[in-house]
């Protein structure tokens, strides 16, 4: 099975190979088959989590003035065995007024003593605009607490009053502790980062600011892990430092996870916070794409934290699902999951948005011997497009399907459709000029059959009323028979015809604002070689590059007639995918240079693509033998421009 995933400017294909399943690899509804699906940080992710809201949500929601509560941290006192929540609190659209009388920035604690099931307010951690560090009136939204040998520490981000973030510079990372984990908490003398660290100096060119701060305790010492940031936002990284006192001073700034790293890393991914169980540290991340439901976990052993390479991918998202009620309305929305694990259990904050645009806190619960179910999984979409296909390509004679769905669903087969994105924040879609696939498009109304053919208009086959819709169940079953296929909903034929023959690969998208839990997916048929084409946008924001380094060309010598040509002699890109092989596909010209090609951090080519005349884009390098799973192909150039096809 071949996929092919073409990344512009140079074209990378990847190549999945072919070979044929059997009656129990067929139904991609089991948890036995979570890797076969993608699980992309804008595309989206399938997830089989077992994740049980909890009755009384949300138990914080935002007000005028403060409408983002949209960070926090869930607490288990080891002591009192209270839970507590330190709710981070913003102005709308993280505005900052500069009102040295007023607090744009806050953070509120509630407690509870029944685990979860009422809260009760211990009023706001700090004074507005407390007095701190030499005299600068400090506001502080996002901490974390440990408790350690008779007292609770705590790590928070702070800005001064007059702050704006235009000079982001102006903020850093504090220091506090308590003999209670209501407080009050006594911050230290200096603060334990300040931002103007690297305000000359940014760590691989493009990053300084440091927010989003953990704290954890190491036999030997202590470590400060965070967040960093570009500006304009485009890369995060995971960095840490640390020191023999919790209080500091710190070292120097260690980043751990990145995107300009040349292997296999997803990119838009903010961690914040993290917790700990069995000496790990587990650091759940959210992408912050539009379609908001890309949760991965990231794990580390605790006395490895400042060693990059022990890193470990634990969950390639999967990790939670969007629920379609309305205080969780913008899906995550903030940061990612927060919680602990007691016992057998793992509990979880989790922040959104209600449709009037105020932050919600809300919680979960699952077993952690148990996360994810054996049948079933979900797949979500909020704000934007979901798209999840299944990593092989499958001459199709049969598709059944049993599914509960809010919203519209796409069923998709015979998918040779270029994939890229249109903007950084992750927007897609899968209706463009090349688009080359089959769908049936299914919501509680009705049904329709289209035909997309690359360079044609779409050809919508047939389309009719549903008139039996389950709320609580759906069947779609689509056969292939003498020759002719059949749709059928909920056992009733609603179309018969000839459609032409183009294997490729299958998925499931969804439109925004819709919710689909599949309780069986069986699709049967041969497998064949397949591909995927991945475009030159998905290489920019991959490696974490800024739109204002580049020029977007419209031109006939990009196989799709569209590229972009970095202005600067130095550059780089990076496409991650799965597969066995890959070829890439670039154009020359007299600006070009020559390009450093890497797999996985090893190089494997170097190429010219300086030529006297402008040529077409064309195959400049092919590999069909590596190993199946995760890869990166990296490119670089020193000496001229670089093409992305």
């Amino acid at each position: 099975m071949k996929v092919s995933y073409f990344l512009f400017i140079l074209l990378l294909s990847v190549v999945f190979s072919s070979c044929n399943h059997n009656n129990e690899e067929n139904d991609f509804a089991l948890l036995t088959q979570r890797d076969q699906w993608s699980h992309e940080y804008a595309l989206g992710s399938p997830t089989w989590d077992t994740l049980e809201r909890f009755s009384n949500n949300p138990v914080y929601r935002g007000s005028k003035g403060l409408e983002w509560p949209v960070n926090g941290f869930l607490f288990s006192d080891p002591m009192s065995h209270k839970w507590y929540l330190y709710i981070g609190e913003y102005k709308e659209n993280y505005s900052s007024d500069q009102d040295i009388d007023t607090a744009d920035f806050n953070c509120v604690i509630y407690e509870s003593e029944d685990r979860g099931k009422t809260w009760s307010s211990k009023g706001n951690l700090f004074p507005a605009n407390m007095v701190s560090y030499d005299s600068i009136k400090i506001q502080a939204p996002d901490v974390m607490v440990t408790y350690v040998d008779g007292e609770y520490h705590m790590v928070f981000d702070w800005v001064p009053a007059d702050f704006n973030w235009q000079s982001s510079e102006k903020s850093g990372i504090g220091y506090a502790v308590a003999d209670s984990p209501e407080g009050p908490f006594v911050v230290s003398n200096k603060p334990i980062k300040l931002n103007t660290q690297y305000k000359h100096n940014q760590l691989l060119d493009r990053y300084s600011r440091m927010y989003a701060p953990m704290i954890v305790k190491r036999k030997k010492d202590w470590a400060l892990l965070y967040m960093m940031d570009t500006s304009p936002a485009r890369s995060w990284v995971l960095a840490v430092s640390t020191s023999p006192k919790p209080e500091g001073p710190y070292g120097e700034t260690n980043i751990m996870l990145n995107v300009e790293s040349k292997s296999n890393y997803q990119p838009l991914q903010e961690f914040y916070p993290a917790f700990t169980h069995d000496g790990y540290v587990y650091f759940p991340s959210t992408s912050v794409a539009i379609n908001r439901n890309y949760q991965a976990v990231h794990r580390v052993k605790v006395e490895d934290l400042t060693k990059a390479n022990s890193y470990e991918l634990f969950s390639d998202g999967g990790f939670w699902h969007s629920e379609n009620v309305e205080n969780e309305d913008a899906g995550i929305w903030g940061q990612t999951i927060t919680g602990f694990i007691d016992k057998d259990s793992i509990y979880v904050m989790f922040p959104s948005k209600d449709p009037k645009n105020y932050g919600t806190i809300n919680l979960a619960k699952a077993s952690w011997n148990k996360l994810f179910r054996e049948r079933g999984f979900s797949l979500t979409t909020n704000k934007g497009n979901t798209f999840s296909y299944i990593k092989k390509a499958i001459n199709v004679e049969e598709i059944n399907m049993e599914f509960r769905l809010d919203g519209k669903m796409h069923v998709i087969w015979d998918f040779n459709s270029p994939l890229d994105k249109l903007d950084g924040w992750g927007k897609f879609t899968l209706n463009h000029n090349y688009a080359d696939y089959k769908e049936v498009v299914i919501d509680k109304s009705g049904w329709q059959i289209n035909v997309y053919e690359s360079g044609k208009n779409m050809n919508q086959l047939d389309s009719g009323a549903i008139k039996d819709w389950k709320k609580d169940g759906n069947q779609l079953l689509l056969q292939k028979m003498n020759g002719e296929f059949q749709l059928s909903i909920n056992g009733l034929r609603c179309w018969r015809g000839e459609l032409t023959n183009r294997p490729g690969i299958i998925g499931l998208a969804l439109d925004p604002n819709s919710f689909l839990f599949a309780n069986r997916l069986i699709v049967e048929g041969p497998q064949v070689e397949g591909f995927v084409t991945y475009g030159f946008y998905e290489a920019l924001v991959n490696s974490g590059n800024q739109d204002s380094d580049w020029d977007f060309k419209t031109d006939s010598l990009f196989l799709y007639g569209k590229g972009a040509v970095s202005k600067k002699d130095s550059s780089f890109a990076k496409w991650n995918f799965e597969g066995k092989g890959f070829e890439i596909y670039a154009p020359r010209g007299p600006l070009y240079g020559t390009v450093h090609i890497y797999l996985d951090g090893k190089l494997v080519k170097v190429i010219s693509l300086k030529n006297e005349k402008d040529l077409k884009s064309r195959s400049i390098y092919k590999s069909l033998d590596i190993s199946t799973g995760k890869h990166a192909v990296y490119l670089e150039t020193l000496d001229g421009l670089l093409p992305l096809d």
